[in-house]
């Protein structure tokens, strides 16, 4: 694992060391099924095992991290299982959000939506994964957030953050995809609708998105998979 830096000894520290353990999970520096040692993280982020406990803790909550017997805690691995659970219920989710989100969007909303994903295009050119996904999460999160129910945007962004895994797994899937290929193109004619007025085609994108999404993770997990034998 590579060095985290220290943080030092603010009065919300406990927050700090969870948005620190929880990012570097979010980038893949620290990856799927890695042991999450108290006090190595304690010494690289330059604070006592307490706040890191406690962060832990969080993290367990959220189903990022999970406790394995003779282990202790460890980052989620990624299984099939958790895929379909995931991916099921955002697609049950965003598919409402996008329902809602058309119907209350303004022109100012569609105006953010397209700075995001004019900055999602400049970082999958790049080769940013991490970065794309963040504006691509940006760009849904305004779309969301304009369906004006914030219980069912913070669920969206709950479930985001438990397969945060997933996506960085999808988006290394794609290869040298271009931001107007692949499954990053579908973003493109998500905002084509959404600029349009047409409801129907954007909940039709979600749910094409989030679909192929899971069967392509699906097919990397396989792959990954021991033979059996």
């Amino acid at each position: 694992m590579t060095a985290l830096a220290p943080l030092g000894e603010p009065s919300l520290l406990t927050d700090r060391v969870y948005g620190a353990i929880r990012e570097a999970i979010r980038s893949g520096e620290i990856g799927a099924g890695e042991r999450l040692r108290l006090r190595d993280l304690a010494t690289k982020l330059g604070t006592s095992p307490m706040p890191v406990r406690e962060a832990i803790g969080r993290l367990e909550q959220n189903g990022l991290v999970v406790r394995v017997p003779h282990r202790g805690a460890v980052v989620a691995d990624l299984t099939p299982a958790e895929l379909s659970h995931v991916y099921t219920t955002r697609l049950l989710l965003e598919v409402e959000a996008t329902r809602l989100g058309c119907a209350g969007v303004t022109a100012t909303d569609v105006r953010r939506m397209r700075a995001a994903y004019d900055g999602m295009r400049a970082a999958v050119g790049a080769g940013r994964v991490g970065e794309a996904l963040d504006r691509d999460e940006e760009l849904l999160t305004v779309l969301y957030a304009a369906g004006g129910n914030p219980v069912l945007l913070g669920l969206v962004q709950d479930l985001w953050q438990r397969c945060r895994a997933f996506k960085l797994l999808g988006a290394d899937g794609a290869g040298s995809a271009g931001p107007d290929e692949g499954a990053w193109a579908t973003q493109r004619r998500l905002l084509e609708a959404v600029e349009s007025s047409d409801a129907e085609a954007a909940v039709a994108v979600t749910r094409e998105s989030l679909e192929s999404a899971q069967q392509r993770i699906r097919a990397l997990l396989d792959e990954g998979a021991p033979s059996a034998g």
